[in-house]
């Protein structure tokens, strides 16, 4: 259950009015290996994104608090709002988290904002592939939505390391290099991440296990009960103390 207030925005890029929503929080029922909450009946990330019907600038509420000019509205319109019309849902049918967060990606990138930031976008898209109305998608469809979320939010996500001290950036590229096969790349982000000791301690329980499963280059997705308390972790923890 997400708790939200609603709030009217403008859109900075065609000057549109929409409804929007300022999200308080929801109640947690668990996690899985790459870091998304499971919640129980609509998720918190599913009421965070906007989008306006008109030119499909998407974003967070902030994001439509900026500054923008005339000329920043026509170069969007001209540019990004025809690459976003390639997108599997039309104006005014609501289009699906994932892709409102695709748009949200396109957006912060026309606004030159950071890569961790873009990457975390697509991190959220490819999140929204688990849960309804997406997850109820064609097997096909969900396959090409994950081909186009996932890649690249590793990429973005890459080019942040550089001046980061988030030693949790290391374990998350660990797991989405895991989940897309890239098990040498996934094994040498473990192992980075292990190495920083100001690293949550259950994720370092949960990299040992996923270290393990890349090296039999398993990329199976895994929820974080899976990994740390099924029947097996203990006996798996026990035997690294031996």
């Amino acid at each position: 259950m997400v708790f939200w207030m609603s709030k009217e925005l403008t859109c900075p890029m065609c000057l549109s009015r929409l409804s929007g929503r300022e999200v308080g929080g929801g109640f947690a029922l668990g996690q899985d290996s790459d870091l998304l909450v499971r919640m129980k009946g609509k998720h918190i990330i599913q009421a965070e994104i906007h989008s306006c019907q008109t030119c499909r600038f998407s974003g967070f509420a902030r994001d439509f608090s900026i500054n923008s000019t005339p000329e920043m509205g026509v170069e969007f319109r001209t540019r990004v709002t025809p690459l976003l019309a390639t997108a599997p849902s039309v104006p005014p049918a609501a289009p699906f988290p994932d892709i409102q967060y695709y748009w949200a990606y396109h957006s912060a990138d026309f606004l030159k904002r950071p890569s961790l930031a873009l990457g975390l976008l697509l991190l959220r898209a490819y999140w929204c592939l688990r849960l309804p109305p997406t997850s109820n998608l064609p097997a096909t469809e969900l396959d090409m939505r994950r081909e186009r979320y996932l890649p690249a939010c590793v990429e973005h996500l890459r080019q942040s390391l550089r001046g980061s001290r988030n030693p949790h950036l290391y374990y998350l590229l660990g797991e989405l290099c895991r989940r897309l096969e890239m098990f040498e790349d996934s094994v040498a982000y473990f192992e980075k991440f292990l190495r920083r000791p100001a690293a949550a301690r259950y994720l370092q329980l949960a990299t040992l296990k996923l270290m393990a499963a890349a090296r039999e280059r398993d990329g199976r997705e895994r929820t974080m009960e899976e990994i740390l308390y099924d029947h097996k972790s203990k006996e798996f923890y026990d035997s690294l103390s031996e």
